[in-house]
């Protein structure tokens, strides 16, 4: 019964990327009739920086991110910083 339900699962999810690629590769087919990007060159290098207690978002730090802090991204404020809790849980700090 179970698998019966995650290959269904599986089944429709397959269908709606296949059907997202289809109206990606429609777009991609009228080139002249969409705006060209601006490009900008506003975007900067940064990344956490970890300590063994604390990581911090630096910009223009190129340095080593342990893999734990890569799936983190960008903080929601400037002032925001992960600590590590008492039992080895990180948590986001935003004081």
């Amino acid at each position: 019964m179970t698998k019966k339900i995650f290959l269904s699962a599986m089944l429709a999810a397959g269908l709606m990327f296949a059907g997202q690629t289809g109206q990606a590769e429609a777009a991609m087919a009228a080139p002249g009739l969409t705006q060209a990007p601006v490009q900008t060159n506003a975007v900067q290098k940064a990344a956490w920086r970890c300590g063994p207690r604390r990581c911090a978002w630096v910009p223009g730090y190129t340095g080593r991110v342990p893999m734990y802090a890569r799936r983190w991204g960008p903080p929601p404020r400037p002032a925001c910083v992960w600590e590590r809790g008492l039992l080895g849980r990180w948590k986001l700090d935003c004081d």
